[in-house]
C-alpha cells in the first residue's frame, strides 16, 4: 500500500499526484501510527460480567485474519490504536496471526468500564519503539444521562484514555525524558441517543486536552498523538473542545486535514461521510506529516454483507482504517536527531 501524498497548498490541483514522492515506512527518520476501529472484536468465551458478544470459532478466525490483512494493507504501521477490543486475549491472538508474527507485534489494553466490555488498546513494533510508561485516567463527574453504558456510572469515561509513552529507537532522547513520544487512543461517547451524550462527550475531550496540555508543559520537547474515534466530526463540539483550548488557540492538529475533503472520511451513516476517527497532532509539529492515507474499504454499502468472507478484506468493521506517516525529527521539533 502507498500511502496518500499531503498535498503543498500551493500545488495545483492538476499536478497533486506528482507533489512529492511518498515515504518509504521502513525509512530510517519515518515512524507510521495507525488507528483502527475493530468493531466488537469479542473472544469466544463468554464474560458473564459484561454484554460482550460471543463469536463462533469460525467466526473469530476469520474476524482475526481480516484484521490481520488490514494491518498488512496499512504496511503493518509502527503504533496501532485499536477500538472496540474485549481483552488482551483477542490482541494475543491478533498478534499470533502469521501475516504478522514478523512485525514483532507488543500490545497494552485499558481497564474496561462499559458494559458492553469494549475496550481500547494500543499495538507496537518492539523494533521501532520503546514502550515506557502507561496511564490510564478517569475521574469522577456526573452528567444527565446517568452513565448509561458505564460499569461504575460516577466516572466520565465508559472507555478510559489509554495514554502510553514511547522512545522512538534510533533517535537521541533528550535527559527526563523531554523527547518522548505520548500516545493517547481513545473512544469517546456514542452518538446514539441524539443530544443526551453530547454534554459528556464534549467534557471527555475537554478534560483530555487539559490534561494532555499540563503533561506537555513538563516535556515541551516532547510530541503527543491523539487517536481514536471521537464520535465528533472536525468542528463539533467534542473534537473542538479536545483539539483548541479555552482561549482559542490551538492544541492539536489533525492529520487527516492534510488529505482532499472528498477523501476524508472513516465512516457513512445515512449517506453522510463523516471523520469520527482522528489522529491529532502537537500544534506547530505538522510539518512532521509525510503522508497519510485512509483506506476506504469498509464503507462502502456492500461491504457490510462481506463481514465473515475471508476471502475479502471488507466488513472486518464499519470504520476505515486511517495511518500516516511521520518524520521523526520534524516530529520533536528541534530535538532528537537519528543517530549514526
Amino acid at each position: 500500500m502507498k500511502l496518500t501524498n499531503v498535498v503543498p497548498a500551493a500545488v495545483p490541483a492538476s499536478n497533486r499526484n506528482a507533489a512529492a514522492a511518498t515515504p518509504s515506512a521502513a525509512s530510517t527518520g519515518s515512524l507510521t501510527v495507525a488507528q483502527m476501529n475493530l468493531w466488537n472484536l469479542f473472544d469466544t468465551v463468554d464474560n458473564p460480567k459484561t454484554g460482550d458478544e460471543v463469536l463462533t470459532a469460525e467466526q473469530y478466525g476469520v474476524k482475526l485474519e481480516k484484521i490481520a490483512k488490514a494491518v498488512v494493507e496499512l504496511g503493518m504501521p509502527d503504533i496501532i490504536s485499536v477500538n472496540e477490543i474485549e481483552n488482551e486475549t483477542v490482541l494475543a491472538d491478533l498478534v499470533k496471526r502469521p501475516e504478522l508474527v514478523k512485525a514483532g507485534y507488543s500490545f497494552v489494553v485499558n481497564p474496561p468500564n462499559d458494559e458492553r466490555g469494549i475496550n481500547v488498546g494500543v499495538l507496537y513494533r518492539d523494533a521501532k519503539v520503546e514502550k515506557v510508561g502507561v496511564e490510564t485516567i478517569n475521574p469522577k463527574m456526573s452528567f444527565p444521562d446517568g452513565g448509561r453504558g458505564q460499569v461504575d456510572r460516577s466516572l466520565l469515561y465508559a472507555r478510559l484514555p489509554l495514554i502510553v509513552d514511547f522512545k522512538v529507537r534510533g533517535a537521541a532522547q533528550a535527559s527526563e525524558g523531554a523527547q518522548l513520544l505520548t500516545v493517547a487512543v481513545n473512544h469517546f461517547k456514542s452518538k446514539l441517543g441524539g443530544a443526551a451524550p453530547e454534554a459528556r462527550r464534549q467534557m471527555q475531550g475537554q478534560y483530555l486536552g487539559e490534561w494532555l496540555d499540563a503533561r506537555q508543559a513538563t516535556r515541551p520537547s516532547g510530541a503527543t498523538i491523539v487517536l481514536g474515534d471521537l464520535n465528533a466530526n472536525h468542528g463539533e463540539g467534542a473534537y473542538e473542545k479536545l483539539a483548541k483550548r479555552a482561549d482559542g488557540s490551538t492544541r492539536f492538529d489533525d492529520a487527516p486535514m492534510k488529505l482532499d475533503a472528498d477523501d476524508r472520511y472513516t465512516y457513512i451513516y445515512r449517506n453522510q461521510k463523516d471523520l469520527l476517527d482522528h489522529m491529532l497532532v502537537t500544534a506547530g509539529r505538522t510539518d512532521a506529516i509525510e503522508a497519510v492515507k485512509i483506506l476506504h474499504v469498509n464503507t462502502p454499502k456492500e461491504a457490510k454483507k462481506s463481514q465473515w468472507d475471508p476471502k475479502v478484506l471488507a466488513g472486518f468493521s464499519d470504520h476505515d482504517p486511517m495511518v500516516a506517516s511521520f518524520d521523526i525529527d520534524k516530529l520533536f521539533g528541534a530535538g532528537a536527531k537519528p543517530k549514526g
